[in-house]
């Protein structure tokens, strides 16, 4: 659905000499990824504001989504796949902000961001087959990646004063990010 939409809007701006049609496989390509990114949004804040969870789905994707852009991870090989993979890392992160109890959520946030950290030290950046990285990009997406963890990591840690629940979310994406990671690492080994 999304690369049909994506080519019939790429066949109309062609059609109309909005965009040049020379092009054209890089202007679809670029509106399916959008699409998708906004499906994924749409999800997410849909989700929140159903569930009364709207501010944590901000928070999600504002953590998520730099995270897996600078450091990468699991990538499904459909949109419809990766829009249900997005969805349900999104529920259970949202699932395990609202069920940890109080008591708890400072050393699972600390657990968190820990274990985010040494993955994105040790893994970082996750190359998507699709998309390789040169060398340059690598070394700029692996610095870039270890700068923003850490950042993310002490506002995640912050947020524990104002609010438990924002806190666990903030960690929980870290953490959802670093095992997308580790998934990706594992089924993309060569034999």
């Amino acid at each position: 659905m999304i690369t049909y939409l994506s080519s019939k809007l790429t066949e109309y701006l062609c059609r109309n000499s909005i965009i040049d049609s020379e092009k054209a496989e890089i202007y679809q390509y670029g509106y399916e990824v959008f699409i998708s990114g906004m499906i994924g949004f749409i999800i997410a804040g849909t989700i929140g504001a159903v569930s009364g969870h709207f501010i944590e789905s901000l928070i999600f994707l504002a953590f998520f989504v730099p995270l897996r852009q600078l450091c990468g991870g699991y990538h499904a090989d459909s949109y419809l796949k990766c829009n249900i993979v997005f969805t349900a890392v999104f529920a259970a992160v949202l699932a395990g902000a609202c069920l940890i109890p109080i008591a708890f959520v400072l050393p699972a946030v600390i657990f968190c961001c820990a274990f985010t950290f040494v993955t994105m030290l040790m893994l970082a950046p996750v190359e998507n087959k699709n998309k390789p990285l040169d060398e340059v990009q690598k070394v700029r997406n692996r610095r870039k990646c270890l700068v923003i963890t850490p950042a993310l990591s002490v506002i995640s840690l912050v947020m524990n004063i104002f609010n438990a629940e924002f806190s666990m979310t903030a960690a929980l994406t870290l953490f959802s990010a670093a095992v997308l990671m580790i998934v990706s690492k594992h089924f993309n080994r060569q034999p």
